[in-house]
């Protein structure tokens, strides 16, 4: 077993990060579970509280924030998301691997307060595939064009992680990173 008790999985858009995280928790429930975020914008039709995030109002989301609860934060599109101690202790203390994709000022917030705890791994793949799964999802032209245009800075991020798996084969890659929790 793995001494990492933080997987923190980075990449850019469409390179299949949180299709990577559902898989391992999908085949190995009793090993790992992932830290729920917290948001301050509108819940969804589909969704529901912790389903896929704490929803705040943006009030309860600062005080949060000023208490260190919410230890790290990002406005987008108008809203605030932040990652919460209590999520990650929640999922470590059950005695799993805690499994999160963020990027690297997100990966510095974490390794500040859990250390060596922390391994990260950056996922790749080729441009031109990316382009494919968006297509085959029908993402808006708009949408993919600017996703695509983040690709190259996103890409330079690798070098901040511990590991980069190209991630061509879903199998293929939770054999990778099962592979690497075990070597740790």
């Amino acid at each position: 077993m793995s001494k990492k008790q933080i997987v923190i999985i980075e990449g850019p858009s469409g390179v299949g990060k949180d299709t990577i995280i559902a898989e391992l928790i999908s085949r190995y429930p009793d090993r790992f579970g992932k830290p729920i975020n917290a948001t301050t914008r509108p819940m969804r039709e589909n969704e529901s509280q912790n389903n896929p995030y704490l929803f705040l109002t943006e009030d309860e989301f600062l005080k949060k924030r000023a208490s260190g609860e919410i230890f790290e934060h990002t406005m987008r599109h108008g809203t605030y998301r932040g990652m919460r101690k209590s999520s990650f202790d929640s999922v470590l203390n059950s005695g799993k691997i805690a499994l999160r994709d963020c990027d690297v000022n997100g990966l510095n917030a974490i390794k500040k307060i859990y250390g060596d705890k922390v391994t990260s791994i950056f996922l790749t793949a080729p441009k031109e595939e990316i382009k494919k799964r968006f297509e085959s999802r029908n993402e808006p032209k708009e949408s993919m064009e600017a996703r695509l245009k983040d690709y190259d800075s996103y890409i330079e991020n690798a070098k901040f992680f511990e590991h980069v798996i190209e991630n061509m084969d879903i199998d293929q890659t939770v054999e990778q990173i099962l592979k690497i929790l075990e070597e740790e």
